[in-house]
């Protein structure tokens, strides 16, 4: 070999690596986004459950409906964040529902900087947690 394809050689084999490399990198940020993206699905439905459970167990001991069945929205959001703080990056709303059936819990994960992350919404209502009274 001389010396002319030696450095051609070496120029291809270097082109070739800063290629690869470079698809590598895009990789792997690909799967921290991903797992990142993961996590928050995961942050989103254990405090839709957390949620859930404590409408079952707790809710009862609270005054969070009016006379006629329905929630109190400023009553049920306080006592909800008072016993489930929302964590960093997650953010909650409460929605009441167009035709008075219950409120939405709009649950939403959201990064400092970039696009609004993935979203949960499940409609409370006081009669599915055992709250009207007759």
């Amino acid at each position: 070999m001389n010396l002319i394809e030696v450095l051609i050689s070496s120029l291809l084999l270097a082109g070739s690596s800063a290629a690869a490399l470079g698809v590598w990198g895009q990789a792997a940020s690909e799967v921290a986004a991903s797992t990142r993206l993961e996590q928050q699905v995961d942050q989103l439905e254990q405090l839709r459950l957390a949620s859930h459970r404590w409408l079952i167990s707790e809710a009862r001991a609270q005054r969070l409906t009016n006379g006629s069945c329905q929630f109190e929205v400023g009553t049920l959001s306080a006592a909800m964040d008072q016993a489930l703080p929302v964590p960093e990056g997650i953010r909650r709303q409460w929605t009441p529902d167009p035709d008075g059936v219950g409120v939405w819990q709009e649950l939403e994960a959201h990064a400092p900087q970039g696009p609004v992350g993935p979203q949960r919404r499940q409609l409370i209502t006081p009669a599915a947690y055992g709250l009207c009274q007759p």
